[in-house]
């Protein structure tokens, strides 16, 4: 064997990270694992609002019946899907010539992140550190969020100008 290949073979075993992959932060942040238990798991959106300041309202980016989960893991992986309650029905071949406003499309029809995560339990701050997804101007950002966590209700958001509503599924 080539002693370069067997030299990248030892460097790579004794990576602290598995190739490909950045390290996830850990998910536990100021916390206890008993905390951390609640907010891991699935958790399906059941409303996704912003406040709008011109009219005073609430809009319902998504539809009033969102589709889509938050996936919080214990090992500190996020992962998150949203649709709308009515999706556009585009076929294969009618998709390769359509012509789609990207940043329309996002806000309005579907989006997912993913990443990894940590929790400041004091502050009821998530945040959520984006490695890849549909929102293209999200990768490699830091997004927190403000939490409140109800038994088996999860708003992300400060209830105020963002409102994500999820229930806990599993």
């Amino acid at each position: 064997m080539n002693k370069a290949f067997i030299l990248f073979i030892l460097l790579l075993a004794l990576s602290p990270t598995s190739f490909g992959q950045n390290s996830p932060k850990s998910s536990v942040s100021k916390g206890s694992d008993s905390q951390l238990d609640k907010l891991v798991g699935t958790w399906r959106i059941i409303e996704y609002s912003d406040f709008d300041s011109l009219t005073g309202k609430w809009m319902d980016r998504y539809g009033l019946q969102p589709r889509g989960y938050f996936i919080y893991t214990k090992s500190g992986v996020v992962s998150i899907n949203i649709s709308t309650d009515k999706p556009i029905i585009v076929s294969e071949d009618s998709a390769k010539s359509t012509n789609v406003n990207y940043f329309e499309n996002y806000y309005s029809n579907a989006f997912s992140y993913f990443g990894t995560y940590t929790v400041d339990w004091k502050k009821s701050i998530v945040t959520h550190y984006v490695k890849g997804g549909s929102l293209l101007w999200y990768i490699d950002t830091d997004q927190p969020r403000q939490f409140m966590l109800h038994g088996d209700t999860l708003t992300i958001g400060d209830k105020k100008t963002t409102k994500r509503i999820l229930v806990k599924v599993d």
